[in-house]
């Protein structure tokens, strides 16, 4: 066996920053669509949800990697966002739906796919940011 380093994974990780402003609507994808930035392939590795002011509707919200208008939990499984402290943080490690603990999948971020956002109820009031922690997988995917 042989490893090699490929040009263009000398410098694989990036991080992401996105500003959530929670909306009334519990449509599939309706907090959020962002499209895949980087116009490859990426690895979700970490990701973290701070909270800065709570919803003050009562909502769980799910965000994963799937089609634009669609919902996923591949990234935070539905987690309550009323009632939450300023600076409250979920650490979103690309959650199994089953135990909110353990990885089923890495959350692959293909140029297909968007990063999405769903709500079960309200959540107008909420703002906060979703940091990600990503890495180039470009054609190893």
């Amino acid at each position: 066996m042989t490893a090699t380093i490929k040009d263009n994974l000398a410098n694989p990780g990036q991080r992401l920053v996105y500003y959530i402003e929670g909306v009334a609507s519990t449509d599939n994808a309706g907090q959020f669509a962002i499209a895949n930035p980087f116009g490859e392939t990426v690895l979700i590795r970490q990701a973290e949800l701070v909270t800065k002011v709570a919803s003050t509707g009562a909502a769980n919200l799910g965000i994963g990697i799937t089609t634009v208008a669609a919902k996923a939990t591949d990234v935070l499984n539905d987690a309550a966002v009323n009632g939450l402290a300023a600076n409250h943080i979920y650490n979103a490690f690309a959650q199994q739906a089953t135990a909110k603990t353990a990885i089923s999948a890495p959350a692959l971020w293909t140029t297909a796919l968007y990063l999405t956002g769903t709500a079960s109820g309200s959540m107008v009031g909420y703002k906060g940011y979703l940091l990600l922690e990503v890495i180039r997988i470009g054609d190893l995917a």
